[in-house]
Formats: C-alpha cells, sequence, structure tokens
C-alpha cells in the first residue's frame, strides 16, 4: 500500500464589520460583502424588532428561524437582500420587495416595529402579512397592504396583531 498525502488551500470570505460571520462557500462571498456595506443587516435578521425580517421571522426557511448560528445569519442575509432586489422569490415591484426595502430604509427610524396584518370580511380574516412600519409611515404601509389583498372579498377592516387600523 502506498500513502499520500494532500495538502489542500481553502480561501475564506470573512466579513471586515462582523468577523464571526465567514464562510468558505464561494457562493456565500456576495451575501459577506453585502453586510460590510449595509451593517444595519446583521441586526435586523439577528433580532427581533423587525417582525418581518427578524430572528424569529417565518420568512425564513425552518432551519434558520430563531437560529443565529453563522450558517443562519448568512441564509438569512441571503433572504432580506434577495427579496429587496427582487432577485430571489419575488418580482420587482411587489409588496414583498416593498417590505424588504421598507425595513432596510427605516430600520433605525423613531418608533419602528411589525406587526401581522389581516384583512377581514364580515366574519373572517382573509388575506394577511407580516410587515414592519412606523407610526409616521404606517398609513403607508396600509396602503401597500391594500393594493396587495385581493379584492375578491369585501374588506370590512384591516387589522394590525388583532387591532383594528381602518374600516
Amino acid at each position: 500500500m502506498k500513502t499520500t498525502k494532500e495538502h489542500i488551500a481553502r480561501t475564506w470570505y470573512r466579513s471586515e464589520s462582523r468577523p464571526e460571520i465567514e464562510s468558505h462557500d464561494s457562493r456565500d462571498k456576495e451575501i459577506i460583502e453585502w453586510l460590510d456595506k449595509n451593517p444595519v443587516v446583521f441586526e435586523i435578521v439577528t433580532k427581533n424588532k423587525s417582525k418581518a425580517f427578524g430572528k424569529k421571522s417565518c420568512v425564513y426557511i425552518g432551519w434558520a428561524q430563531n437560529n443565529n448560528s453563522v450558517g443562519a445569519v448568512i441564509e438569512k442575509l441571503r433572504t432580506l437582500k434577495g427579496e429587496a432586489e427582487a432577485s430571489r422569490f419575488s418580482s420587482p415591484g411587489t409588496i414583498f420587495q416593498y417590505r424588504a426595502q421598507f425595513t432596510l430604509k427605516h430600520y433605525k427610524d423613531k418608533g419602528f416595529t411589525g406587526g401581522f396584518f389581516q384583512q377581514w370580511d364580515r366574519k373572517y380574516q382573509r388575506d394577511c402579512l407580516t410587515l414592519d412600519y412606523t407610526p409616521a409611515l404606517s398609513d403607508e404601509v396600509i396602503a401597500e397592504f391594500e393594493g396587495w389583498i385581493s379584492d375578491f372579498y369585501t374588506t370590512k377592516k384591516i387589522t394590525i396583531d388583532g387591532e383594528v387600523v381602518k374600516q
């Protein structure tokens, strides 16, 4: 038998703003570069302030939800970037792109929060979506939600986390 030793060089991609975020997968390079250009995105995906894209958001694949391991953070960053650029799951101009861009733009604004928006007909809740908003821009976000919901049902009210915000 003959034994051979092989030395392998591996390239690592490491964030300059968050050195704990690193990967040897070249597919993650663009995400890590985006993180360095937009450091607030780390806080968005690892904290609970954003309901749409925070740590526990249902927008992420199951294993990444409520998980702040390096792999999960990279996956959540990939999702947020993809939604904001409409390059992953949604098309340009959709409420999903709006939702991500709103979060990125207003995350540090006074009163930033999020909630579960629901359309109601006479008896039942119909369309729903988790969106972030600020008190100053809540009317804008409600209008975006109204533009997205189905007109199949007659909307009697819109609620955020169960509280009526429009009738």
